[in-house]
């Protein structure tokens, strides 16, 4: 399998796509190049190579055919390794000499990604967003605080999503209630009014993201929306180079539940906001119909960094574009419940003091 590797032309060191100046840099020398430039540099490269068949016929054990459907092999077109990887991976690093390289093949029509948020935020900014997370929050347990949380890992990220576009054709209904109180003689009168509430209508959804990726949990890449898509570009090889990348393993059949899950949860929410004046309101019934349904793969920017406690492996998430960030990392309940004993004894000793002062100027 042929990978794209895209080296500097001056020192021949690996280039990386920087998003914010939709150039190719260089880490080694500095240097600047524009991505079309460089592209033409690699074709010229190829289509120079020499190429020899040099055989040796040796009986091999071989994959089986299930290890043959989950990994694809390619080698590193920087120093020749033989590497291995899983076949949704499109973009990742040699782990002999560290060049990034991008292996075009492994995109289907289906699921190469029509356009991709370059990366803003940089390595060292994310390492900081890590280390001062532990700095601000005070609930976390005393294991995170007790010296430097080490980074285990950190991985330059694009992840997957469909964005999916819809008209929402709703129809609910709702039963509400007004009350109202008047005094007959002696007697107050209370009376209860039951009514049908009927309201219908369409809504329109544009790019609204799932992401398509098995191994992400779905509660930390919902964490990190928003994306800005204003800042999306389309998407070519030469902007993965750098990072890590794989293709979309869940098609839009099996992401439409979760599509339609955010449909009909916002849907429900704009239509009982038009619902006001009563003393109580309750959903009846709901009815939604998907219209002019649309679907586009994409590709988001995440860092993932992984820090490791007590034999347990916690993992840190950053949105590449915004800076949001969200992670596993869990609250301690001692330190809360004890804050909040804390915080009602300090309340109930402020409130005696204010009986106390006040008794004292009844008495003078």
């Amino acid at each position: 399998m042929s990978t794209l590797t895209y080296k500097c032309p001056s020192c021949g060191a690996p280039l990386e796509f920087d998003g914010r100046q939709q150039e190719m840099t260089c880490g080694s020398c500095g240097n600047t190049f524009d991505p079309q430039t460089i592209a033409a540099v690699n074709q010229i490269d190829r289509e120079d190579a020499g190429h020899e068949d040099m055989h040796w016929d040796m009986d091999e054990q071989g994959f089986t055919e299930q290890e043959k459907s989950q990994t694809k092999s390619f080698s590193c077109s920087s120093c020749g390794a033989q590497l291995f990887t899983e076949e949704t991976t499109v973009a990742t690093a040699c782990a002999f000499c560290g060049s990034p390289s991008v292996i075009p093949t492994q995109f289907t029509d289906e699921t190469r990604p029509e356009r991709i948020i370059p990366f803003t935020v940089q390595k060292e900014k994310a390492e900081s967003l890590f280390r001062n997370y532990f700095k601000e929050k005070k609930l976390i347990p005393n294991l995170f605080l007790r010296g430097p949380n080490q980074i285990d890992e950190i991985r330059k990220l694009y992840v997957p999503y469909w964005l999916f576009g819809c008209d929402a054709d709703a129809r609910m209904r709702y039963r509400g209630t007004t009350v109202s109180s008047h005094r007959s003689g002696q007697y107050m009168v209370t009376t209860t009014r039951h009514f049908l509430i009927h309201r219908a209508g369409t809504l329109s959804f544009h790019e609204l993201p799932v992401d398509a990726s098995v191994r992400l949990d779905n509660k930390i890449s919902e964490s990190l929306e928003p994306f800005n898509n204003r800042e999306a570009i389309s998407f070519a090889p030469h902007t993965l180079s750098g990072a890590q990348a794989n293709r979309a393993d869940m098609t839009t059949e099996e992401c439409q539940e979760r599509a339609n899950a955010r449909v009909k949860s916002t849907t429900d929410d704009a239509f009982r906001r038009t619902v006001s004046g009563y003393a109580s309101v309750v959903p009846e019934s709901s009815s939604i119909k998907i219209l002019n349904g649309t679907s586009l793969p994409v590709l988001y920017p995440v860092w993932l960094i992984t820090t490791k406690k007590e034999g347990k492996t916690y993992t840190f998430a950053i949105n590449g574009q915004t800076g949001e960030y969200t992670c596993d990392i869990p609250w301690s309940k001692g330190k809360f419940f004890g804050r909040m004993f804390s915080l009602g004894i300090g309340l109930a000793l402020i409130a005696l003091l204010a009986l106390y002062l006040l008794s004292i100027s009844k008495v003078v």
